[in-house]
């Protein structure tokens, strides 16, 4: 290597480590606000090293077929490292070739019976495979995919539903002058009285099962809200239609689903074993996350925008969610590894 490259070699790497000591640095302050424990010992690299590795249909099938009495596993054998998700990323793939099929076959015969299943497929792609991350996350898999589908649709169309209610209280009380930003004041709340009239059982009681729980409620929420834009959007203009899909496609993984899920992960931590109280949600663990959650919401919907980056404060709205999403994914492995080291030495004393 000539002394030239070698020197512009060692600029990248130092241009690196100095862009990776900022987003630590931010990371450590957004977690201190919150009130969560800072992230060690993670990296986006290596969590993320099989989504491009080779995996068998087999694997798949396999990765689903958990949560049930005979498949979840004994706390023992439940690797409590960080996870390695990938099934997510395939089911993008997957889920985007049917869209992009809907879409080929639109643009090909105009036909109007192929409109349904561009906003439906349209809406629910990215959403979906989102969570299918938050699924792989739960390594404690003690969650089937019917509970999840179920949460979805339930909790989707309840969250709505609620939040249409709130929405005609915050009318009546005169919060016009918000604008769009009273939705973090209406919607946070409808969802997370919807998850807490669908999941109450006592089993589920760890912290990435309350995550896994929420991301599933603001995915059906996100993608249910996403097909209505798209069908108001399609009356007047197919073209405004799919650009609306298209946008709200790419950044719903930074909005309802990480808004939720921090907000359910909070409460799932006071909650524990217990059924659910009214009394846990004045816990200061939780009011601190649901405020930043309702806070990223309307910040989300407000007018501010930075300059010469459009669409950057969503990203950064999003960068925000998901350090504490990850604070929280940190603790929950934090609290299986609690649970397996009290298994593993129950059973060292009974074997003695």
């Amino acid at each position: 290597m000539s002394k030239q490259k070698w020197q512009e070699h060692e600029d990248e790497s130092k241009r690196h480590t100095n862009q990776k000591n900022v987003m630590n640095n931010m990371a450590g302050r957004i977690a201190k606000v919150a009130g969560v424990e800072e992230i060690k010992g993670f990296s986006l690299e290596a969590m993320f090293s099989e989504v491009f590795k080779k995996h068998s249909e087999d694997e798949v099938e396999e990765y689903f077929t958990v949560g049930t009495a005979s498949t979840t596993p004994d706390i023992k054998d439940v690797d409590t490292n960080w996870p390695k998700p990938w099934v997510f990323f395939r089911t993008l793939v997957g889920t985007l070739i049917v869209y992009f099929g809907f879409l080929q076959a639109w643009q090909q015969f105009q036909n109007i019976n192929l409109i349904p299943g561009l906003i439906v497929v349209g809406s629910f792609v990215v959403p979906f495979s989102t969570l299918i991350f938050f699924f792989e996350i739960n390594v404690r898999k003690n969650v089937s995919l019917y509970q999840v589908i179920r949460l979805v649709f339930l909790g989707g169309i309840l969250s709505v539903i609620f939040s249409l209610c709130l929405f005609k209280v915050s009318s009546s009380l005169s919060l016009d002058w918000m604008g769009a930003s009273v939705a973090g004041l209406v919607e946070e709340p409808g969802k997370l009285l919807a998850l807490i009239l669908v999941v109450n059982i006592p089993k589920y009681r760890y912290i990435l099962n309350g995550l896994l729980f929420g991301a599933a409620v603001g995915t059906g929420f996100a993608a249910f809200e996403s097909a209505g834009y798209a069908l108001r959007y399609g009356l007047f203009s197919t073209d405004a239609m799919l650009e609306v899909i298209m946008l709200r496609g790419i950044l719903s993984p930074f909005s309802h689903i990480i808004w939720t899920g921090m907000s359910a992960a909070a409460l799932w931590k006071v909650k524990g074993e217990a059924k659910f109280d009214f009394d846990m949600v004045k816990d200061n663990r939780f009011l601190r996350i649901f405020g930043i959650a309702i806070l990223l919401h309307m910040i989300w919907n407000s007018p501010i925008e930075l300059p010469l980056l459009p669409y950057g404060k969503c990203f950064v709205v999003g960068f925000v969610g998901f350090v504490i999403i990850f604070a929280f994914i940190q603790d929950g492995l934090k609290q299986l590894k609690e649970e397996k080291l009290i298994a593993i030495s129950t059973d060292s004393c009974l074997d003695a």
